[in-house]
């Protein structure tokens, strides 16, 4: 009996082998169109992209005739363009390209989509995509800066962000974008005071668009600030990770898990409104798990859903996978990551966060906390302390003193009102979907708390390594994209 031979299955990064009988019965599936198709195969920013695809979705659209995706080298890179053959269609470009941000990832959609009355033939009748017009790249897809502010903004976004060309629609995170560089950022436009221009970290969060931020364009005014931030590319036709925040308010704890699902599932954090806008006050942990719930399902209307949350996120996540439910909806993952078990905690004196505070975001040695809190926060009250001790710890800090004394003093406040609301949060919800959950060593009172409250229904697994650490280590960053991306198998 002769040896099988086997062939590289296409479909597979990893190269999966097909036996050539099995390729020969696929054919009905398209599998041998496909192989026949790989000159139409590129590779863009390290991804591979099949146009034919792209061509296919356009061709779906009522009104269009035919399409086309070629590939331009553009003094910026390779872009993507997709042409249609369609009559009396005013704005379909645009409309094409929202709908087509809705079905594929972001780096499968084109840059510019051209609307033609006809394409041009070759000799033999076929399409000669070589003489497809080439757009105009200073308009459509990307809108070049208006003002000198924009210029300095795109010229620094490029250079820390380490791409070639940004447009003042460009999302900062959906470019890449994590705390170290907001960080590097806001150091550089405070480093040109000439500007004129003062950036802070809720600026940033709430709008990641020069368009926006540079006040040339402001942004629709909203009743409250929106609390999604997407932390890496958008993916269609795949149930996001929705990332609760934990006790300062912030998401930027869940940016290794964005980069390492980036392609495969998006992210989305969900920061604290409070941390977003100083004059914002949320009256407790249900009410914001009520909001963070409607929120969710405007992103996504129905499940299933996908939930994280690490500290008080896993607090937050309980709270919102229980919302969920009640509203009929599938709650399809929840993990908890060393979560903050209602009841639990005691009130402290707000010297003793501020200590905890200056060590874990600053980087100061307990010592030298102490002596700042006691000589700077003498007489003073909470937030009037807090701010007068941040500005002294500042010098010699770390990267974090980029942001300002009075943009972590806000940080440190958010975190304030957040324990109050987590102190008055005496019981946890039961829900439905089996958890995952996740502790460090020493919490095994806390636990047996959570499991008199919520109950038995779940998965519980001890981490090594510090509560400061998990969301940085492989050991559950390994776990949790395994979990995922089985879940992602069977859906």
């Amino acid at each position: 009996m002769s040896a099988e031979r086997f062939i590289p299955d296409p479909f597979e990064a990893g190269g999966r082998m097909y036996r050539t009988g099995d390729l020969v019965r696929q054919r009905e599936c398209g599998l041998i169109d496909y192989l026949g198709r790989l000159d139409q195969q590129v590779k863009i920013r390290g991804f591979r992209i099949e146009l034919g695809e792209i061509e296919a979705r356009l061709r779906d659209w009522a009104g269009v005739q035919d399409a086309a995706v070629v590939v331009h080298d553009t003094p910026t890179g390779k872009q993507l363009v997709g042409y249609v053959v369609a009559t009396g269609a005013a704005g379909l470009d645009r409309r094409l390209k929202v709908e087509l941000q809705t079905q594929l990832p972001d780096y499968m959609v084109p840059a510019r989509i051209m609307v033609m009355e006809r394409f041009p033939l070759s000799a033999n009748g076929k399409l000669d995509r070589r003489a497809l017009p080439e757009p105009e790249w200073a308009i459509g897809g990307y809108r070049a800066p208006r003002n000198e502010l924009e210029t300095v903004l795109t010229a620094i976004w490029q250079e820390v962000l380490g791409v070639p060309q940004v447009g003042i629609d460009d999302n900062f995170f959906e470019l890449g974008g994590d705390s170290l560089q907001v960080l590097k950022v806001i150091s550089r436009v405070r480093s040109q005071p000439h500007l004129g221009f003062e950036l802070k970290l809720r600026d940033l969060m709430q709008k990641p668009c020069i368009a926006e931020l540079s006040g040339y364009q402001p942004a629709e005014p909203a009743n409250a600030p929106d609390p999604l931030l997407a932390l890496n590319g958008r993916m269609a036709n795949v149930p996001a990770l929705f990332c609760l925040h934990a006790g300062f308010g912030t998401v930027f704890d869940y940016e290794p898990l964005a980069r390492r699902l980036e392609g495969r599932r998006t992210v989305y954090g969900l920061q604290c409104r409070m941390l977003l806008d100083p004059q914002w006050q949320d009256a407790s942990l249900l009410a914001m798990a009520q909001a963070y719930t409607q929120r969710i399902r405007a992103q996504q209307a129905e499940g299933p859903y996908y939930l994280l949350g690490w500290s008080l996120g896993g607090a937050l996540t309980q709270l919102v996978a229980h919302e969920l439910e009640a509203q009929g909806q599938a709650v399809a993952f929840a993990g908890l990551v060393d979560s903050y078990v209602a009841g639990t905690a005691q009130a402290r004196d707000w010297r003793e966060d501020l200590a905890d505070f200056l060590k874990f975001v600053l980087g100061q040695p307990s010592e030298k906390a102490q002596t700042l809190i006691a000589l700077k926060a003498a007489g003073l009250n909470e937030r009037e302390g807090a701010a007068a001790v941040i500005e002294a710890a500042m010098h010699g800090s770390n990267g974090h003193a980029a942001l300002g004394a009075s943009e972590l003093t806000q940080i440190f406040a958010t975190g304030s009102s957040l324990k109050q609301l987590a102190l008055a949060q005496r019981h946890l919800p039961k829900v439905q979907v089996g958890a995952h959950r996740w502790w460090v060593a020493g919490r095994e009172d806390e636990r047996r708390v959570f499991e008199a409250q919520v109950g038995h229904h779940g998965v519980d697994r001890l981490l090594a390594g510090g509560h400061y650490e998990l969301l940085r280590g492989d050991e559950l960053l390994d776990e949790l994209e395994d979990l995922l991306e089985r879940r992602l198998a069977t859906a």
